[in-house]
Parts: structure tokens; C-alpha cells; sequence
């Protein structure tokens, strides 16, 4: 894969990190949400995206073509946003800034809201 197809598919808003599924996967088994955070473990457990041949990050720069339904992915908005809201950080003590953003352009992606999204709302 080129350098330009790559970005542009990990600009998608369907499109998420091996970072972010992790996290947030930890963050679900926390709050007791053990078959979502199985979802997102699953996911990350398979194929990421091919990335172009001279790039240089190892799996931690991994990404991900998703497909949550949305009732999955609303529920993961909520969960993320009450632990955000409740000072919850990562296993390394990083806020969650960022976290409810990336899960609401996915959803916003599967809703069609999003600008690019191929599934976009038609307004009259």
C-alpha cells in the first residue's frame, strides 16, 4: 500500500488504533463490560491494516477497519464518557482525552453524520 491510500483510509472515521482498542478494552473490563471489551480484543487480535512498505512503527501502530454495530458502538460512547467524566486514565495514567471523540466520529461514521461518511445523511 502507498503512503497516500494509507492515510487516507486511517483518516476514515470507521478506521481506529491499536492504542485506543486496547485502552478502551481495558477501560470496558473495569467497568464490568466484559463481552464489549471481548469485541475490541478480537479485533485487535486480527489483521491490521497493511501498512506501506518503509513504514517504520511496529504494532503499537496498528490500525484497525471496524464494524461494530451501532447499538455496540453507543454503548461504548457511554461507558467511555461516564469514565471520562468520572477522572478514569489509562493503565498508564493517561486521561482519556480524545477517547469519547474518536468513539463519537465512529459512531457518527456509521450514522452517516459524519462529512465523509459513506453512508452520509442527505439534508433537504
Amino acid at each position: 500500500m502507498d503512503w497516500t491510500g494509507y492515510r487516507n483510509i486511517c483518516d476514515r472515521g470507521d478506521v481506529l488504533s491499536r492504542f485506543l482498542l486496547e485502552r478502551t478494552a481495558a477501560l470496558l473490563e473495569t467497568a464490568g463490560e466484559d463481552a464489549l471489551a471481548m469485541n475490541l480484543r478480537k479485533v485487535v487480535a486480527g489483521e491490521p491494516l497493511p501498512k506501506p512498505h518503509d513504514h517504520r512503527g511496529g504494532a503499537s501502530s496498528d490500525f484497525f477497519v471496524m464494524d461494530l454495530d451501532t447499538a455496540t458502538i453507543e454503548r461504548i460512547v457511554a461507558i467511555v464518557h461516564g469514565a471520562r467524566c468520572a477522572g478514569s486514565r489509562t493503565p498508564e495514567g493517561r486521561s482519556l482525552g480524545g477517547f469519547v471523540e474518536a468513539w463519537q466520529e465512529y459512531l457518527d461514521w456509521q450514522n452517516g453524520r459524519h462529512p465523509r461518511s459513506p453512508n452520509r445523511l442527505q439534508t433537504p
